[in-house]
């Protein structure tokens, strides 16, 4: 299966508790599963997380956040506040992945370690491409609704 990336949108209720009981986010994000409210970005995490640090992004949008629990197997999750989802959300509709992307090979996917191992693959900044669009959509939706923003690796 590997490692994969998902966003959650919750409510300032939701994520109160979920700081108290961050267990408790399986089921939040199995309620969500299948609409606007989660985004799953597959392995694409790593490579995302590579170009938005390589553009400067004020906000580490894959890693980066508030700590809910202590790390383990399965994540630790992690939160965005509504004003660093505010900012995700326009630093992320702003850059579009062409300007991401622009000046890199996929040979330096490869060079990196980026994960998954696929960058011999001629399509695969296309995987990556439509990853990042889901998350440019998720992040307004969010923005747009005041909410925070919980992801999790696993």
């Amino acid at each position: 299966m590997g490692m994969c990336g998902a966003y959650l949108r919750v409510t300032s209720g939701e994520l109160r508790e979920l700081s108290e009981k961050p267990e408790l986010y399986w089921e939040y994000a199995e309620k969500a599963d299948g609409t606007e409210r989660a985004v799953d970005v597959d392995k694409a995490w790593h490579a995302l997380w590579f170009l938005g640090g390589r553009a400067g992004f004020e906000v580490d949008f894959v890693l980066g956040g508030t700590l809910l629990g202590e790390a383990d197997s399965d994540g630790p999750p992690r939160h965005f506040t509504a004003d660093e989802v505010r900012t995700i959300s326009a630093e992320l509709s702003r850059t579009g992945f062409d300007r991401l992307s622009q000046g890199v090979e996929l040979s330096d996917f490869e060079a990196e370690g980026i994960y998954p191992s696929i960058w011999d693959n001629p399509d695969a900044l296309d995987y990556v491409r439509g990853n990042y669009n889901s998350l440019v959509t998720f992040f307004a939706g969010a923005a747009k609704a005041g909410e925070p923003v919980v992801t999790i690796i696993t």
